[in-house]
């Protein structure tokens, strides 16, 4: 009889930021593990910080990303040309969001210890994961059958 077993049908939300060095070889963020499942609220929480944000930076970020569906690493880059300040403010907001999708592993302060780069390609990684996860083609053991075809009568 087929099974379902939820641990086979999607790989579990892990990360390492341990692996990467600064140029002295001492990690940024000295730390890894395994986000917990979003719960929908979660979720629900997610989208409408991210909106937030964006509605909190109208008239600093380019008008293309006022549109509610920027991604984590579009939102990143737009705000280059911004003044420190604000910038400063953006990152940990947008931190704040991510580690709250993630119940808090990683951390808001662990996030904001990677430099941008590593930070933007996770938050990518993470909401690729989350929103649009792709899972593995069935759980159990169940024989295939093949189906006659309905035009060898």
């Amino acid at each position: 009889m087929a099974a379902f077993d939820a641990g086979s049908v999607v790989e579990p939300l892990t990360w390492n930021f341990a692996s990467l060095k600064d140029p002295a070889g001492k990690p940024y963020v000295d730390k890894s593990g395994v986000v917990r499942e979003p719960t929908d609220r979660q979720l629900a929480d997610y989208l409408a910080g991210i909106k937030k944000l964006i509605k909190e930076f109208r008239g600093k970020l380019p008008d293309d990303l006022m549109t509610g569906t920027a991604t984590p690493a579009e939102l990143t880059s737009a705000v280059d040309d911004l003044d420190p300040e604000t910038v400063t403010q953006f990152h940990a907001g947008l931190a704040a969001v991510v580690a709250d999708l993630c119940s808090g592993t990683p951390s808001k302060d662990d996030l904001l210890g990677l430099p941008i780069r590593i930070r933007s390609v996770f938050y990518t990684w993470l909401q690729q994961e989350v929103m649009a996860p792709e899972a593995a083609p069935g759980g159990g053991n169940a024989q295939v059958r093949n189906l006659r075809s309905a035009a060898a009568g």
